[in-house]
């Protein structure tokens, strides 16, 4: 039943079952059927429950038919009104939409049916309503170059929804989903009676206050270690170590309880790994857990990095024993030295938080791994292939800049035009002058339709270099060395070789545009921290730390061009977007290593040329691509190796809880 309401629908709220924690604290869904007038258009969606309490609420917009949620968010504040609390939210309806899921968070017992209100919005109200919403972040997006602030504009617009949006705090989701009870206990000691046992090593500090809370906590471990607590006050106290396995704890660091038994579990069913770490968050002095480090799996670049020197880890003694007796007496050198001794597949990251953590050091130990650039005479020839319509003069000022900001001695650029109309007296003149600029060549393919995948595959095979660098029309580089850095990522650098290497990319007005691709990411994929602040460095430090990932953009995408032509370049059935995407998870699929390298800044006047991805004759196109993507590429979709399960999936909300996560302890006991 849907009664009208001032141009609204009120919904008919159907309840589907409840969490609750023994806190108190609980989880309620809810489902109703959205009006087919709300898909693919601007609403407005409120709801509300009686006053009193406390409660956040969670919008999914879901696609019944192929049990996809294709759009999420969580509602804004609460604002009391006639005895009610009302949350609202503005939210873009995809048009595979039909159905509405709710979550409504707690701290009491489960909450009952909220009164849910829709209505759609008139392109003219959205606007408004969108630019009430976002008037604070407006002069952020109008300073700065003026190249792409129509863009950028709509950028931040579109999130100021998704940023006005308020998660339950971290100490709920604590309750309800890293909540270990009786039964966990008793499944964990069931899998673990006869597992692997762990040596336990604390290396003291200047407190020996500290020492005693990580004493203490091994007393309490549910899973009894090997000979007990071993304490490192020397050098020489590591090679007094006689376990298999050697869990490293920093004197104050908390384990909790199960932790012991996970790192068995996990030994017992890794055998080929080498090292285990886990998630960790820091422990108040006044008790409280907070700030949650949902670590993405470890790889060679982030090993680098100070990031994994935090928490409790397990090393495989043998496999390590050149090292023990060289060790430092300070466990977060301990961690980084073992942890970088192997191949980073030799490491398995635990999505449980099993270190509670009264100083993080390790996030002003981080430092971006900056890769040295080689030798001239190692440097391969680039071919930067610039696909473009040329009939804007932005066209102009972006190669020239490229030329006058890239010091690398030995490249070419191919500006790839799809079409030559010889009566557009715009692209003539453009195409004449770019046709005089220096390592510069014009390629006329002559397609009949603009096809983003065909014009890059067509344009490698014009090309000279062993290296392609994709670059679209409207990106300018910050600094001389880029195209050396970049390079310099794919050289055999201790072991490690990049097959593909994106950089990070920010708007015109110094807003982050792209720092990697995570899979999942607004039900589909997503560029991580967009439109972050550029001095932002993101949680732990990930937006500025080198860090392996499933994708790239192709707006700055370099790649071995062996590669390329093996992989068949880009699937020429995504026309317009996602191509990049595909191609590089086929890229990792054939084993190839991604990097983003967050040392690299490039301008991205996003979507000058070519406009928005899906408009006009292109509209239609959008639908089926990303159910394209989404049949292809469904368990990347779903599960990122390169994030976090625990971590949210709402833009803007990077690394952060997610409500729900999506491995709980229960699912990773397997109970």
């Amino acid at each position: 039943m849907i009664k009208i309401l001032s141009g609204g629908h009120r919904l008919l709220v159907t309840a589907r079952g409840a969490t609750r924690a023994g806190t108190g604290a609980s989880c309620s869904a809810f489902s109703a059927a959205l009006p087919k007038a709300a898909a693919g258009q601007w609403c407005l969606i409120r709801m509300g429950l009686p006053a009193g309490g406390e409660w956040w609420g969670k919008l999914e917009a879901a696609d019944r038919a192929r049990g996809q949620v294709v759009r999420e968010a969580f509602f804004g504040p609460a604002r009391r009104r006639r005895g009610f609390d009302w949350r609202s939210i503005l939210l873009h309806v995809p048009q595979a939409a039909d159905c509405l899921e709710l979550r409504i968070f707690a701290l009491s017992d489960a909450a009952m049916a909220p009164d849910l209100q829709l209505r759609v919005l008139g392109r003219r109200e959205a606007a408004f309503r969108l630019a009430a919403q976002g008037w604070r972040s407006l002069p952020n997006a109008l300073r700065g170059e003026r190249l792409g602030r129509i863009g950028r504009i709509r950028a931040v617009l579109g999130q100021s929804a998704l940023r006005r949006g308020q998660a339950p705090p971290y100490e709920l989701w604590i309750d309800l989903y890293d909540s270990w009870g009786a039964a966990d206990r008793l499944a964990l000691a069931a899998m673990t009676a006869s597992k692997p046992s762990i040596e336990v090593a604390v290396v003291a500090g200047a407190s020996e206050a500290a020492l005693a809370a990580s004493r203490r906590s091994v007393d309490e471990q549910w899973a009894v270690p090997r000979g007990g607590l071993k304490v490192i006050r020397t050098q020489a106290d590591w090679g007094k170590l006689a376990g298999a396995w050697i869990l490293v704890l920093e004197a104050g660091e908390i384990l909790a309880p199960h932790a012991l038994a996970c790192f068995a579990q996990a030994i017992e069913r890794h055998p080929d790994k080498r090292g285990f770490l886990a998630d960790l968050d820091k422990l108040e002095s006044n008790g409280r857990r907070q700030h949650p480090s949902f670590r993405p799996s470890p790889d060679p670049w982030l090993l680098r990095s100070g990031f994994f020197a935090a928490g409790a880890s397990v090393f495989h003694r043998d496999s390590h024993s050149a090292l023990w007796p060289v060790l430092e007496a300070d466990a977060q050198l301990a961690r980084l030295s073992l942890a970088r001794m192997g191949a980073a597949e030799t490491l398995l990251r635990l999505p449980l938080i099993l270190t509670h953590c009264p100083n993080l050091r390790h996030m002003a130990a981080m430092q971006v791994a900056i890769a040295e650039p080689a030798p001239h005479a190692d440097l391969p020839y680039v071919s930067i292939i610039v696909p473009s319509a040329c009939r804007s003069p932005h066209v102009l000022q972006c190669l020239r800049a490229v030329l006058r900001l890239t010091d690398y001695p030995c490249f070419e650029i191919l500006l790839a035009v799809s079409q030559v109309d010889p009566a557009d007296t715009v692209q003539a003149s453009i195409l004449g002058q770019a046709s005089k600029l220096s390592h510069t060549r014009v390629v006329d393919l002559r397609l009949p339709v603009f096809n983003y995948a065909t014009v890059n595959n067509k344009a490698a095979s014009y090309a000279k270099g062993e290296v392609l660098l994709l670059l679209n029309d409207d990106v300018v580089p910050t600094a001389l060395d880029w195209l050396r850095q970049m390079v310099s990522y794919t050289q055999e650098k201790a072991g490690v070789r990049a097959a593909i290497v994106g950089a990070r990319l920010l708007y015109g007005n110094g807003m982050v545009q792209h720092a990697g691709v995570i899979m999942g990411l607004a039900n589909l994929c997503e560029h991580g921290f967009r439109l972050a602040e550029r001095e932002a460095i993101g949680p732990y430090g990930l937006a500025y730390l080198d860090r392996e990932v499933s994708a790239v953009t192709a707006a700055c995408m370099l790649v071995r061009r062996s590669l390329f032509e093996s992989l068949g370049g880009f699937d020429e059935s995504f026309a317009i977007a996602l191509n990049d995407v595909d191609f590089c998870l086929r890229a990792r699929a054939s084993g190839a290593r991604i990097v983003f390298a967050a040392c690299i800044e490039l301008y991205h006047f996003e979507s000058v040329s070519l406009g928005r991805h899906y408009q006009g004759t292109r509209a239609g196109l959008e639908a089926i691509e990303v159910r394209q993507l989404r049949a292809r590429w469904e368990s990347v979709i779903l599960a990122d190796p390169f994030y976090n399960p625990c971590a949210s999936l709402e833009p803007a909300r990077e690394f952060q809880p997610a409500f729900p996560p999506r491995q709980t302890p229960q699912s990773w006991i397997g109970r």
